[in-house]
């Protein structure tokens, strides 16, 4: 698994060479625990980056030689907040990526439905999105992989093929289990913070000034405020001389399995 698999060589080797130095000479137990906890401090980081590829490769921007940006939002369909924002979309001719959890796709399939048949794309975001899920058995992950994948090809009739770890947390035994389904891992470039920020005139400066060409972009579609704050962030943008592309053109990718 990429620099995973390095890393854990290294650090092995690293520990070897220790172990056969303590036989001559005495090496201090902090040399040890220092040594174990720098591994484990750099496994922490590579799972919550996910933009290292630490475990699995991710694709979290488009190229930057152009002023061309992506938005996707994550954790619906919720039938309070995305049908405002499928609005704003519509009007502003932007086509976007939903990365849904399986439990809301089962209580809103219509509402599924017309996010595609609107133009955007669909990837799972897992079943539960539980805040434990990354603790959950390879076995027990690749049953909310599949069962959400089912949900959207029977509400919609298309196989996804993109997905989005909740919290953006990678792991081995997720990453075998999204490996084993041969989806794309989808990140992103530029996280707006909208969980956190919940003044629109605060989230919207972040935002702004952060915008780079390429830029994949971080929203909520389970929050009020993230129709308003999408339609001012689309007219800024195009202001700017940039424009929208739905994230499959942006990243090169084929969003579904082809039938």
């Amino acid at each position: 698994m990429l620099k995973y698999r390095q890393i854990s060589i290294a650090f092995i080797c690293t520990l070897v060479v220790i172990a056969a130095c303590d036989v001559f000479f005495r090496i201090p137990v902090l040399l040890y625990a220092g040594t174990i906890l720098a591994y484990i401090a750099i496994l922490a980081w590579g799972s919550a980056d996910i933009s290292s590829n630490f475990y699995t490769e991710t694709l979290c921007r488009g190229k930057m030689d152009s002023k061309t940006l992506a938005l996707t939002f994550d954790d619906g369909p919720d039938d309070r907040t995305t049908p405002a924002l499928l609005e704003v979309l519509e009007k502003e001719g932007v086509k976007a990526a939903f990365f849904i959890i399986g439990r809301k796709a089962e209580e809103n399939c219509s509402l599924l439905r017309r996010i595609d048949s609107d133009g955007h794309l669909i990837g799972g975001h897992s079943y539960s999105h539980s805040s434990l899920f990354d603790l959950f058995s390879r076995r027990r992950l690749l049953g909310e992989l599949t069962r959400t994948e089912v949900i959207i090809s029977n509400c919609t009739g298309r196989k996804i093929r993109m997905f989005r770890p909740p919290f953006g947390v990678t792991n081995p035994p997720l990453c075998d289990a999204l490996k084993q389904k041969g989806y794309k891992v989808i990140g992103w470039s530029l996280r707006s913070r909208d969980t956190v920020i919940s003044d629109e005139e605060k989230l919207l400066a972040r935002i702004k000034a952060r915008i780079r060409p390429g830029d994949v972009i971080l929203l909520h579609d389970s929050l009020s405020q993230t129709a308003s704050v999408t339609g001012k962030l689309i007219k800024f943008a195009k202001e700017q001389g940039y424009s929208f592309e739905r994230p499959d053109k942006l990243l090169g990718i084929e969003a579904y399995e082809k039938v």
